[in-house]
C-alpha cells in the first residue's frame, strides 16, 4: 500500500499541465527571441512529436510564428504570444500564492 502512494506521489509530482507546457515554450522563446525545435524541445522538456503537435496549435492561435532561414525552423513569440505568457505569469503568481502548483 506504502509502494503504491509512493508512486503516486512521484507520478503527480512530475504531471504538467498543458498550460505549463505552452507557458515554457512561450517562455523560452521570450528569454531566447528566436529558437529552433531542439532549444524549444529542452525548454519545455518535452519529445519532438509532442512538442510538434504544440507549436501548430500556437501556430494556429497566432502565438508563435515560423521563420525559416537556410533550410532551418526557428519560432518566435508573436505579439499575441507576448500577451499569452504574460496572463499565464499572472495566472502562475496567482496559483502559486494559494499553494497550487503550476
Amino acid at each position: 500500500m506504502e509502494e503504491n502512494s509512493q508512486r503516486l506521489r512521484l507520478l503527480k509530482s512530475r504531471y504538467r499541465s498543458q498550460a505549463r507546457i505552452v507557458y515554457d515554450i512561450l517562455n523560452t522563446l521570450y528569454t531566447e527571441g528566436m529558437a529552433p525545435p531542439t532549444r524549444l524541445m529542452y525548454g519545455a522538456r518535452l519529445p519532438y512529436d509532442r512538442l510538434k503537435k504544440l507549436l501548430n496549435q500556437l501556430l494556429e492561435n497566432e502565438l508563435i510564428e515560423e521563420i525559416k532561414i537556410n533550410d532551418h525552423t526557428y519560432y518566435r513569440l508573436t505579439k499575441k504570444g507576448a500577451e499569452a505568457l504574460e496572463e499565464l505569469r499572472r495566472v502562475k503568481i496567482l496559483l502559486e500564492q494559494i499553494g497550487i502548483r503550476f
